[in-house]
């Protein structure tokens, strides 16, 4: 998600640098006693001294602008993938106040290697969100079906090793393509 909020961010900040641009050289050119260049500005004031809050087209901007607002708030304001995960204390002389953690990356990189020392996978990737480790292993040479056990119990495995079994559930998904 931090892709899609840059992404907004920059196309909304030059939309808003286009739009007081455009403002200025309008402001410049009427105060000239020079014609508007884009915006008709004598029209535009006449028509909005004529509008009150209580007009139809004014409720209907009001609206629209509300409505924008909670679309770009969306995306800000969604749960983006954690970059680290907790680990459980190892002992119980883990001293209090002491938090271990292990980064997200590491985790993807930690459950592909595992489906990848399987004996028939050419390739594996991995995706860890807040509930889900989702791996993407690749077969050139056996079936499906009877390879999905094994790196399903290779991932499940890893993820016990690390104490995250019950905080993330494993998905595996075997493709029959080539190795690239």
């Amino acid at each position: 998600m931090a892709l899609l909020n840059r992404i907004l961010s920059v196309l909304l900040a030059l939309a808003l640098l286009l739009g007081g641009l455009l403002a200025a050289v309008e402001i410049v050119l009427a105060l000239l006693g020079r014609p508007s260049w884009v915006l008709p500005h004598e029209q535009w004031s006449t028509w909005l001294g004529e509008q009150t809050w209580d007009t139809d087209p004014v409720r209907a901007g009001l609206v629209a602008l509300a409505l924008l607002g909670l679309l770009l708030l969306w995306p800000a304001l969604r749960r983006g993938k954690p970059s680290a995960l907790s680990l459980p204390p190892r002992s119980q002389g883990t001293p209090a106040g002491v938090s271990v953690s292990a980064s997200r990356r590491g985790i993807e990189t930690s459950l592909a290697t595992a489906a990848r020392r399987t004996s028939g996978v050419s390739a594996a990737r991995a995706q860890v969100s807040r509930r889900r480790a989702t791996v993407r292993a690749r077969t050139a040479t056996r079936s499906p079906g009877t390879l999905h056990a094994e790196v399903s119990s290779a991932v499940t495995e890893t993820l016990t090793d690390l104490g995250l079994a019950e905080v993330l559930r494993p998905r595996v998904t075997i493709s029959t393509k080539a190795a690239r």
